[in-house]
Order: C-alpha cells, then sequence, then structure tokens
C-alpha cells in the first residue's frame, strides 16, 4: 500500500505488552471479542435508535427536530459502539456477525468498505503521520499536524473549528466517500484492495438506502422543510461527537505526530508509536465509556485493535503498568473538560507556531 515503515529492529515493548494482556485472558478464561455484555448495549441502543426516527414522524415541530437531534446521538452510539467493535473483528468470534455489524455504517449513511481502508489500514498503523492518516487531513481549513502549511487564519482556528466540526459527517458521507470512491486513494495513499463489483453495488445500494430513509420518506409526509432542517440537526450532533471523540484521543498537546525519513522510515517502533501519538480521556468515567464505545481507552485500542472495547478498562491498568516498568510514557487526560483543552491548545499552538 505504502513505503512507509515502523522502526522495529527492537520490540521488547511490543512484545511485553502483549504478554501481559495475553496472559490476563488466559488467566481468567476470557475471550477477546464481546460478549453477552455487549450484545445486550447493542440491542438497547438499536432499540433507541429506531424509536427516536418512529419520533420523527409522531411529534410536530420544533420537537420533532429534537428527535432528529438525539437520532444523530444515537447514529453516534452505533458508530463507536457497534460498527467500530464490528470493523476490528472484536464484536464476536463469528467473522459473519462482524460483517454484519460492520455494515451498520453503510446504514447509518458511510461505507464499511472505505472505513476499513480509512481506519484500519491507514489510521491506525499510521497514526498522525500526515502522509497516511487521513483522520489529520482538513484540506487547509485546520492545521493539526506540524507537518502541513500554516496559513494567516489557522491563528484562530482553535476558534472556528468549533463551526467545522459539525459538518464533519455531512462532508464526510456526501464528499470524501465519493472521493475514495472514485479515487481508490486515500491521502497519498493507494487502497490495498480495490472496490471490487460486490463492493461497489453495496455502496450504491447504501447511498440510495440512506437518502430514500432520511430524506425521501420523511418528505412524504413531513414535507422538505421540515426534513432538511432535521437532517440537519441531525448531522450537526453525529458530525461533532464523531469529530471531537476521535479528535481527543490524538489531536492533543500532549501526543506526537513523528514524521518519516526521505526514506519512509518511522522513528518508532510499532506500538511505541501507538503510544506517541494517543492519549486517553476519562478512564474513570463509566458514562463515558459507556457512550463512546471505549474510545476515550483510545491507547488500549491502538494497541490491541482487535479486542473488544468491553476489555479496555482492565487493559488500561496493565498497559500503565507495562509502560511504568519500561520507562515509556502512557499519555491520558483525566477528564473529558482537559482533553477538550489539550485539543484547544494543540490547535492554537499549530495555528502560531511556522
Amino acid at each position: 500500500m505504502n513505503n512507509l515503515s515502523h522502526n522495529n529492529a527492537q520490540r521488547s515493548l511490543q512484545t511485553a505488552l502483549g504478554e501481559a494482556v495475553n496472559g490476563y485472558f488466559q488467566q481468567n478464561n476470557l475471550a477477546k471479542t464481546g460478549n453477552a455484555t455487549l450484545y445486550r448495549k447493542a440491542v438497547i441502543i438499536l432499540f433507541i435508535h429506531i424509536s427516536s426516527y418512529a419520533c420523527f414522524f409522531i411529534l410536530s415541530e420544533p420537537f420533532t427536530w429534537l428527535a432528529w437531534a438525539f437520532h444523530g446521538f444515537t447514529t453516534a452510539l452505533i458508530g463507536f459502539n457497534i460498527m467500530h467493535d464490528g470493523a476490528h473483528g472484536s464484536f464476536s468470534k463469528n467473522k459473519t456477525l462482524n460483517n454484519i455489524t460492520a455494515h451498520t455504517f453503510n446504514m447509518i449513511g458511510s461505507n464499511a468498505f472505505y472505513w476499513k481502508q480509512k481506519h484500519n489500514l491507514n489510521h491506525h498503523p499510521y497514526t498522525n503521520v500526515a502522509a497516511a492518516d487521513e483522520d489529520i487531513e482538513a484540506f487547509g481549513l485546520l492545521r493539526m499536524s506540524p507537518d502541513k502549511p500554516r496559513y494567516w487564519f489557522h491563528r484562530w482556528q482553535h476558534i472556528y473549528v468549533w463551526a467545522l466540526y459539525p459538518l464533519t459527517s455531512l462532508f464526510w458521507f456526501f464528499v470524501l466517500d465519493f472521493v475514495a470512491y472514485f479515487k481508490q486513494k486515500i491521502s497519498e495513499q493507494e487502497f490495498s484492495q480495490k472496490y471490487q463489483t460486490k463492493d461497489s453495488v453495496i455502496f450504491w445500494l447504501s447511498k440510495a438506502f440512506y437518502i430514500t430513509l432520511y430524506l425521501l420518506t420523511p418528505s412524504y409526509f413531513l414535507g422538505w422543510e421540515t426534513v432538511i432542517i432535521g437532517f440537519l440537526c441531525l448531522h450537526a450532533v453525529m458530525g461533532f461527537l464523531f469529530a471531537v471523540v476521535f479528535q481527543l484521543a490524538h489531536v492533543v498537546d500532549k501526543t506526537e505526530f513523528p514524521q518519516p525519513d526521505k526514506q519512509g522510515n518511522l522513528p518508532y517502533e510499532w506500538a511505541a508509536h501507538q503510544l506517541a501519538t494517543t492519549a486517553d480521556f476519562a478512564p474513570t468515567s463509566k458514562f463515558t465509556t459507556w457512550c463512546v464505545g471505549g474510545l476515550n481507552f483510545q491507547v488500549e485500542h491502538h494497541l490491541f485493535p482487535r479486542v473488544s472495547h468491553i476489555h479496555y478498562p482492565e487493559l488500561h491498568k496493565i498497559v500503565r503498568n507495562v509502560c511504568a516498568d519500561k520507562g515509556v510514557q502512557h499519555r491520558e487526560y483525566s477528564s473529558v473538560w482537559k482533553a477538550l483543552v489539550g485539543h484547544v491548545n494543540h490547535l492554537r499552538n499549530m495555528g502560531r507556531a511556522a
């Protein structure tokens, strides 16, 4: 896919982490995938999601728009808790169930095939590497990495970013998905696997299904004005949550942005790279953990992406201990608020630094 490579001559950190985590699962006779706890959670989220959709047609204005906004929240819950685990193959031991849950992303507007390319194969191995990680690409509107050029208006990016984040999912679903489909490329990296006929059919049918479900059908019963306002409310909430949750883990003042040399060599071994570019936030908040599907434990997720998020709180303790033994920094913020401050500080620094 690309010529980037980690400095894996020494893998002592990765080995130590793997041994400690594998030992935990073996000693407790646990599977690394999801269990009944996750499945109950998924059913609850899907029930709330479907119920909120029904409220579009039951409630009158302005309450119907609140239902659309709340539906955006439940859509984000599906992405964080169900789709994300499924796409990593950690929702279940059953590959078919993983594939089905991964494709809930198609149901909520995007595309599982593109997500796996963008997220699993680009973002995860090459986190915060400007040439490969599309999550830090803002097409000049924002400067998230020191490797990107700075423009005069970036001086205020830590302020105007909050007006951009609500547009994230609209731009993603209706622009980036199509750009990636036709270019077969993410950032500067070619797709490792091209769209096959089956993937193309799923792509177009999914987009048609989404437009029918969220624009055509509601407009028939509610009228276009009501639906457009509601649709924008939905995406404002969903887009904001998608953007903020993923940015708080990587685009903050505690993380690094390693860049390759001219030969494509990155400075760290794989595990050290994940620890340098990722931060946990609000690790003691059960509410945050439940809502964001353990994505507040991004360090543990990046080190063990094939492990379901329901195990991350325990893995957090193990990873911190190994890092302490190895003298490696484990980066985290104690609360969502402190992570938000770290994000703002980073954007401010990137906007003012040369």
